[in-house]
């Protein structure tokens, strides 16, 4: 259960690889299989002209801490738990539930949503929606107002490998309680806001 929680070392697991400069903006890891579909879709999509980057790839559980840390001290006033996490769950998640800790998911090229709405961000925007299911990804956080479903905002960057990020979740069912969700601020109300149903599983059903 480590590998779905984070707890383990990403940069000496064996089933982990560093992604070339050329496919990254700096230091990502991802597991193999998905370091090798990516490149698969980035290079297809650099014959259309169209860049693809990670931004981010596997996150640790004390790397998703710092991200989560640092919203808390931001958003955390008045005693108002509840609200500080509401605003920090927009667009991050809790350590220990992060997809980013499987090593199958990526963040492309921005992390604006504006970014992909006008000119190169939507060119390549509109390449991975048409393209990206035949290299083995899907936009897991959709627009939620035209879908319905729950959990985090719309994230046109994020991507996940499925041959390996459907059997986690699956795993994650089996192996991770609310216990297991711990180790930093506010990780006792994940219970409290039905995290697991509403976040961990709050993805696209073009995912599912």
């Amino acid at each position: 259960s480590d590998l779905l929680t984070g707890r383990f070392n990403y940069r000496m697991h064996p089933d982990f690889i560093k992604l070339p400069s050329q496919y990254s903006t700096k230091e990502i890891y991802l597991r193999k299989v998905v370091y090798e579909h990516f490149k698969a879709m980035a290079d297809s999509a650099a014959k259309s002209g169209i860049v693809l980057k990670a931004l981010s790839g596997t996150r640790s559980f004390a790397e998703q801490k710092a991200i989560w840390d640092n919203k808390w001290t931001k958003y955390f006033t008045n005693g108002d738990s509840i609200g500080a996490m509401k605003k920090i769950l927009l667009y991050s998640s809790m350590p220990s539930t992060s997809r980013h800790h499987w090593g199958s998911d990526i963040d492309i090229n921005s992390l604006e949503p504006s970014y992909f709405a006008s000119g190169k961000g939507l060119k390549e925007y509109t390449w991975l929606v048409n393209n990206a299911s035949r290299f083995g990804f899907c936009q897991v956080y959709d627009d939620m107002k035209k879908t319905g479903r729950t959990g985090y905002q719309e994230e046109k960057w994020h991507w996940s490998y499925l041959p390996v990020a459907t059997k986690l979740l699956v795993e994650y069912h089996s192996k991770i309680s609310y216990a297991e969700i711990s180790g930093f601020k506010g990780s006792n109300l994940a219970s409290k806001i039905n995290f697991i149903p509403s976040f961990v599983d709050g993805i696209s059903t073009k995912c599912k």
